[in-house]
């Protein structure tokens, strides 16, 4: 561990439209930053409703947007009636803005969206140009098909403003795995300042010895992210099952919690005429039901694909190819790599080939060895770029100082 200076503060954006993928990846920097560097304070400006369900840290704050909801469409619209999306994108806008002048920060790391949803880090961002903060574009290793981003980045004038407005941008993935920035045209000075980290992936000591009550010692996990949109995995399962009495393992079902409820419903009254399957709603620590499980079924969103790699565990991933192939391209590049098992949601439909499917899963080793390779570690490769920032800024001494050079 390194010690900073109290002043030192770190500031991340993540705009959490849907899901659960962005403030999971966000805390999870958060938290290997202030568990490396006693005296770092974080802010995450975040817009999921869900900051108070982790447990909470006196380093790591959370100032909450006003909340916009994604369609299934791909569009956005605010989730309160009284606000145009506009108007909520504005009010996002002077919130995020007014963090950044009211809060200085050493290090600003956005998530994913280099111009803010919307739009609304340019304000901050031009602010920010004129201090000297380190800003920092974090990318997950997918984005969407090429063409896609290429389309997205030129309408949202992203390719115009790029050039110069990163000091680093960070991929959180493997540059043998994929690059989400193909097929973009950059600049080369902005190709010059990418690099990869790795897959985000740390072991929790909370999570390692949590509890798992009411749980069988040995089950299949089947989790759906955030579960908005993970109802057809959690059905076609259940019919996998119903189908086939052979798959005699239990299985655990974690719905997430932005399952809609009536779809939430009729999952658990299908679940609750089978003494093989237990529902969970949602659980702050996925990486407790992850290491106790035989086995994962999943979509392959990337905290999901992380984990379950990470821990060796056999997977099954079942991506959904809307409104983005973000994880259909994840899940096809596992496969390539022999990293995990995937079959198409059109094939999953058939209970007959998702039961296959499933007995082929069981058949892998509960820890694959073959996965040691799996470059997860991507939190260690940020603690150190975000320690020679702090050292040029002067609020860590340098590594020569120390030893006495």
């Amino acid at each position: 561990m390194d010690t900073v200076s109290p002043t030192a503060h770190l500031l991340l954006y993540s705009h959490d439209t849907f899901g659960l993928g962005h403030i999971r990846r966000n805390r999870k920097i958060a938290r290997a930053l202030v568990d490396r560097f006693p005296g770092l304070v974080t802010t995450i400006m975040t817009g999921s409703s869900l900051s108070g369900q982790y447990a909470p840290h006196p380093r790591i704050k959370f100032v909450e947007l006003p909340q916009v909801e994604k369609q299934p469409d791909g569009s956005y619209r605010s989730a309160d009636p009284n606000l145009t999306y506009a108007q909520a994108i504005r009010a996002r806008s002077e919130a995020i803005r007014h963090c950044a002048e009211n809060t200085p920060a050493n290090i600003f790391i956005a998530d994913k969206e280099p111009l803010g949803l919307g739009g609304e880090l340019r304000d901050a961002l031009d602010y920010l140009k004129g201090t000297p903060t380190e800003l920092v574009l974090g990318l997950r290793d997918v984005l969407d098909d090429p063409d896609t981003v290429q389309h997205e980045w030129h309408s949202k004038g992203i390719l115009d403003a790029i050039d110069g407005l990163y000091d680093q941008i960070w991929i959180y993935g493997a540059k043998d795995f994929y690059d989400p920035l193909k097929g973009l045209g950059l600049p080369d000075n902005v190709r010059g300042s990418c690099s990869y980290t790795g897959f985000l992936y740390q072991p929790n000591p909370e999570m390692e010895d949590a509890p798992l009550h009411d749980l069988p010692d040995d089950y299949l996990l089947v989790t759906a992210g955030g579960g908005g949109d993970g109802d057809f995995l959690m059905n076609a399962f259940l019919s996998a099952y119903e189908h086939d009495p052979g798959l005699s393992i239990p299985a655990v079902l974690l719905l997430g919690p932005f399952s809609q409820q009536t779809k939430a419903r009729s999952i658990r009254d299908r679940a609750a005429r089978s003494e093989r399957v237990t529902v969970i709603g949602f659980n702050a620590l996925p990486e407790a039901l992850i290491r106790q499980s035989r086995a994962v079924v999943g979509m392959c969103g990337y905290n999901t694909f992380c984990e379950v790699i990470a821990r060796r565990k056999p997977a099954l991933f079942v991506p959904r190819q809307t409104p983005r192939t973000e994880q259909l391209i994840r899940a096809e590049r596992a496969r390539e790599l022999g990293y995990a098992n995937m079959i198409a949601a059109s094939e999953a439909a058939d209970p007959a080939r998702l039961s296959a499917a499933i007995h082929t899963l069981l058949e892998l080793p509960v820890s694959r060895p073959d996965l040691d390779g799996f470059d997860s570690n991507g939190l260690e490769r940020i603690c150190a770029r975000v320690r020679e920032t702090l050292e040029r800024q002067g609020l860590i001494p340098l590594a020569v100082e120390r030893a006495g050079l």
